[in-house]
């Protein structure tokens, strides 16, 4: 039970009964709303006849307290029964603050709250990623049978600044890497009496991943961040919306170029990037264990199969239809800002990346299983 006397600008409250889980709410709610009120520079509350109260209602008490504090407002407790210095203790020995708790609950809310934001919007672009392959494969189907409306210039551009300016650093990438590979394979491989034998296990080892694999990560690098980039800035520069008030075709004017470049030139890119891994790994085995170019290549035709080739060939036109598909993709959906624009170079490099490494994971199982 509560009750209350009113003197002057000093309210005095009398709380009395069993404080815990049985009082009524329409006493709580009087109770906050008397020390809510802004009416009285002093609160008095007189808790002896208290006959029982629980942890929640000191925590109660001690936040009044400290609200009222804060406010320049006095509070007095009268306590002289034995429960009501019980309680007293207890409330100057706790440390809780009903205010952190209230932030805490927030803070919580707004972490799930931004989860669950986040895996809706990964939702929401997984499904426009999938309609924008359809669309893209519907486009294509379209340049097949009406083949006047492929921009070969457009093609022979983005071959020259996607893949021909690429080719010095493939190289170089290449030809290192395979030498190491067959230099480390040859190393490990004559302490057990066998350095012949890195000259199979790094020709197909070249073959089946390095060389793909290599040219694939390079391109990723610089062409997904290309494409994105250069789409962005369209966009910025409101290229984008002026081809679609001339009622212009966004993908064949600007996807489809990039895409046949790419998916044409990839195999050749591989191929080349075959000869100078190999190239390297003969040269390293040369300088580091007297493997002669002649033994090298006729073991290589001995031991090595053309599938171990094809692996390799059959692997790069879908490496590049990735990397297209995501760096485009991804420059459609930057935001007129330039961070936005670094921001999205960012991710479509990462998400090709990450595309490659998918796509070499499912074709490694499938050659298993076929046992290719």
């Amino acid at each position: 039970m509560i009750d209350s006397i009113v003197n002057d600008n000093k309210l005095t409250i009398t709380i009395s009964g069993n404080i815990s889980d049985k009082i009524r709410k329409v006493d709580v709610s009087n109770l906050i709303l008397m020390l809510d009120s802004d009416e009285f520079d002093e609160f008095t509350i007189n808790i002896n006849e208290i006959s029982k109260f629980d942890m929640s209602f000191i925590i109660f008490i001690n936040h009044y307290i400290k609200k009222n504090k804060n406010k320049n407002k006095k509070i007095t407790i009268i306590a002289n029964t034995e429960n009501a210095k019980q309680f007293i203790d207890f409330l100057e020995d706790i440390k809780v603050s009903t205010i952190d708790l209230k932030k805490e609950k927030y803070h919580i809310k707004q972490t799930i709250s931004k989860i669950g934001s986040k895996v809706v919007e990964n939702i929401h672009t997984t499904i426009d990623f999938i309609n924008f392959i359809g669309i893209l494969l519907y486009s294509l189907y379209l340049c097949v049978i009406n083949p006047r409306t492929i921009r070969f210039k457009a093609i022979g551009y983005h071959i020259y600044h996607g893949v021909i300016t690429a080719m010095p650093i493939i190289f170089i990438v290449s030809f290192i890497v395979g030498g190491v590979i067959a230099y480390q394979g040859a190393a490990t491989l004559q302490r057990m009496g066998f350095p012949q034998a890195s000259v199979e296990m790094t020709a197909k080892l070249t073959l089946r991943e390095i060389g793909p694999f290599i040219v694939a990560l390079i391109v990723a690098g610089r062409s997904a961040s290309a494409y994105t980039a250069q789409i962005g800035v369209m966009k910025m520069t409101e290229e984008i919306s002026a081809m679609k008030t001339m009622n212009f075709n966004l993908l064949n004017f600007i996807v489809i170029p990039r895409f046949i470049a790419l998916v044409v030139s990839f195999p050749l890119m591989v191929f080349l990037s075959d000869l100078v891994s190999i190239f390297g790994c003969m040269m390293f085995l040369k300088a580091g264990f007297e493997i002669t170019f002649i033994d090298y290549i006729s073991q290589l035709r001995e031991f090595v199969d053309l599938n171990s080739f094809w692996t390799g060939i059959i692997k790069a036109p879908f490496y590049a239809a990735i990397i297209v598909i995501i760096g485009c993709f991804v420059g459609f959906r930057v935001e007129d800002s330039t961070q936005s624009v670094g921001e999205k170079t960012t991710t479509s490099v990462v998400y090709a990346l990450f595309g490659v490494i998918l796509i070499n994971a499912l074709f490694s199982l499938i050659f298993t299983e076929l046992r290719f």
